[in-house]
């Protein structure tokens, strides 16, 4: 029988088989999506893979839901929704960085393009470190603050 410790998310609402199978789908599309759009393999497809596997990470990371009543774990709960709506823009400017659907709208006068080249080419980048660290913080703390309400 496991230790008490060892059982994270206790009192979180856990998934079913599907939609754990969904939620780890999710993130190895991510995975998958930003090793091949940094090393410039398949970028146009592969940006559309780390979105598809956003969207379905942060649906399902969003249906666990706190049951218990501490206040730090709501509040960690909240990081960790802004975290996945980063991980959906992150996709998104990835996509636009691939697909360039912006970028002839914008690029039509050379301030446009200056515009458009400081706030939306490759900060997917930036966008993904962010949301990334918000989530191991919060996944961290989280398992913490329930490891010390038992």
């Amino acid at each position: 029988m496991m230790s008490r410790r060892f059982q994270p998310f206790r009192s979180m609402r856990q998934l079913n088989k599907f939609e754990n199978f969904i939620f780890i789908t999710g993130g190895i599309l991510m995975v998958a999506g930003v090793g091949c759009c940094v090393f410039d393999i398949f970028t146009n497809i592969m940006s559309l893979v780390f979105l598809a596997g956003t969207l379905m990470f942060a649906s399902m990371q969003a249906l666990q839901r706190y049951e218990g009543k501490s206040v730090v774990i709501r509040r960690l709960r909240r990081i960790m929704l802004i975290a996945d709506v980063l991980f959906v823009v992150a996709g998104l400017l990835m996509a636009e960085r691939a697909w360039q659907w912006l970028f002839p709208h914008m690029a039509t006068t050379l301030d446009g393009y200056e515009t458009y080249m400081r706030f939306i080419h490759n900060n997917w980048v930036v966008v993904l470190l962010i949301a990334a660290i918000l989530e191991m913080y919060t996944m961290h703390r989280i398992s913490n603050e329930l490891a010390k309400e038992d």
